[in-house]
């Protein structure tokens, strides 16, 4: 009798302008996780859905994206997600976002306010490049430590200074990626990654954490890409 499916259910938020691969790179990792999966091991699979606020979107002003959930109905059915992934863009395209007070942005503070749920169904907010400049606007990242772009440093601390009003510091480090931890509150683990490669990077240590080490080993050899396994 083989084991009955068991997804981590992924949302992963588009807009127009995304970096392709900062949100295309973990998805294809996630997606060779899953398909590599031994129904013999109990190894967990993903689900993934994308997320934006129309039904298409244009990444990076070329790539068309069909959505399948619209924003609105993220918001509502935020709970029914384990790991949500917010990739970076172009500063242009990211400052765009935060001065018009994106819907984006809820659904990234109703996702880190969930209530806490057993440990072996932790939830995961999981920013990408200058994702992390969306997540540092809504005030989550105070007393934690987080990385970006490596040439966006100074603009997500700027970032997190107002946003955190008078809380505790945010720590930005030059890094590939930061696993934080648990986010205030002890409900939502948080990863930061660096640019493009550094978000692959991430995604197979998350893979490692979720899954097995083996596993994210074996699919870092699938896609012949040279993981750099220990955060940089």
């Amino acid at each position: 009798m083989t084991t009955p499916k068991q997804y981590y259910n992924v949302g992963v938020i588009v807009f127009d302008g995304a970096d392709i691969l900062d949100f295309a790179g973990p998805m294809e990792i996630l997606s060779h996780t899953s398909h590599n999966r031994s129904p013999n091991k109990p190894d967990r699979m993903f689900k993934i859905q994308t997320i934006a606020r129309k039904p298409t979107i244009r990444a990076a002003g070329s790539l068309a994206v069909h959505v399948d959930l619209l924003l609105d109905e993220a918001i509502n059915a935020v709970s029914s997600f384990d790991i949500l992934v917010v990739p970076g863009g172009p500063t242009s395209v990211i400052h765009a976002l935060l001065d018009t007070g994106a819907p984006e942005l809820d659904v990234i503070r109703k996702f880190s306010g969930l209530p806490q749920r057993s440990s072996t169904q932790q939830r995961i907010l999981f920013s990408v490049c200058t994702g992390a400049f969306l997540l540092g606007a809504t005030g989550i990242l105070a007393g934690v430590t987080v990385t970006t772009h490596h040439m966006a440093l100074d603009t997500l601390r700027d970032i997190c200074s107002r946003a955190n009003n008078g809380a505790a510091p945010t720590t930005v480090e030059f890094r590939r990626y930061i696993d934080s931890g648990l986010l205030e509150g002890g409900a939502v683990r948080l990863i930061t990654a660096g640019g493009i490669s550094s978000g692959l990077d991430a995604s197979l240590y998350l893979v490692s954490q979720l899954t097995s080490p083996d596993m994210a080993a074996f699919v870092a050899r699938m896609m012949e890409y040279d993981w750099k396994e220990v955060e940089q």
